[in-house]
């Protein structure tokens, strides 16, 4: 499932939760990828961290000067982003949606798949916060993957009916999955009902980046899960959205989101990767999956900013 030979998936990535961010310069790894944020107040952007002079990683000892890094081994001036200077380092494409900053890998404008606009609405709808960031010893697709395994959510999680699960595209080309759970009503309903049902939409826009939408129509909230490999496995990370008057029902959603995560690495982290695949006819979902993912082209590591350079958002 997953890109080999120190080559990464196009498309965007869940890159860091904000309280992995600190002031000035933080070293980020995005599989082979090297990488640094830099943050500037409430500005954050991403460039390659490797020195065009002799390799040195720009994010430990190096020193901002300006729109330079000064590099920690031989003093070089590194501009951030200037590609036209001797010594530069690309940008990659970023957005920030709350307490989530996405980063994009290559140019190509079908590896959006209509993530950006997604994004930026949910940004200007939703209060975003941090609810999970865990290493896994999966590749990052698996993770993924589990919006669309419609079979796992009654053995793992216990949900008591799922319905539907229906696979098709979307408008730009993303995967959809839509169905619904039907499971007891969370605490911040006042109807305490046993019947609760609760709509289920997920969106892929890559191989490591899904968006779902839970519950009511009167209180709907978005779960962004996010899987950036690591090199051993991936680091999981995910978000929790909610209109602003529902602030109230975060501290459950973060709670719940965390035990449901912890439930699924169980399974992750004894899962044998090489064992026969023999799908069956419940696992249309997660083969829709498979081949949505073989629609994006590896992207080699050193190539990342320099394909994906732009300003952030």
């Amino acid at each position: 499932m997953t890109a080999g030979n120190g080559e990464l998936h196009g498309g965007w990535f869940l890159l860091a939760l904000d309280d992995e961010i600190g002031p000035g310069i933080t070293p980020l790894r995005l599989g082979g990828a090297r990488l640094m944020a830099v943050r500037d107040g409430e500005r954050i952007r991403v460039f390659e961290a490797t020195c065009p002079h002799r390799g040195a990683h720009l994010a430990y000892g190096g020193k901002l000067d300006g729109d330079c890094v000064i590099c920690p081994f031989h003093g070089k001036r590194v501009s951030l982003g200037g590609s036209g200077r001797r010594w530069s380092v690309g940008e990659l494409r970023t957005l920030r949606a709350g307490a989530a900053l996405f980063a994009r890998l290559s140019g190509d404008p079908g590896d959006d798949r209509g993530f950006e606009q997604a994004i930026k609405q949910a940004a200007e709808d939703l209060v975003i916060v941090a609810a999970v960031n865990q290493p896994v010893t999966v590749p990052a697709e698996y993770v993924v993957e589990n919006a669309f395994d419609a079979q796992h959510f009654s053995t793992v999680h216990l949900v008591p009916s799922v319905r539907g699960m229906r696979v098709s595209m979307g408008g730009h080309d993303e995967l959809v999955i839509e169905g619904e759970f039907r499971t007891k009503a969370p605490p911040w309903e006042r109807e305490r009902r046993l019947d609760f049902a609760s709509r289920f939409v997920a969106r892929a826009y890559s191989p490591h980046l899904v968006v779902t939408e839970l519950g009511t129509e009167s209180a709907p909230y978005t779960i962004v899960t996010g899987a950036v490999p690591d090199g051993t496995g991936c680091v999981g990370r995910v978000a929790i959205g909610v209109r602003p008057d529902q602030r109230d029902s975060l501290p459950a959603l973060v709670h719940g989101a965390r035990y449901a995560f912890d439930q699924d690495r169980v399974v992750w982290d004894h899962l044998d990767t090489g064992a026969p695949q023999r799908l069956d006819a419940g696992d249309t979902p997660v083969i829709a999956f498979r081949r949505f993912c073989q629609g994006f082209a590896p992207v080699p590591a050193s190539a990342s900013a320099s394909a994906s350079a732009g300003a952030s958002s």
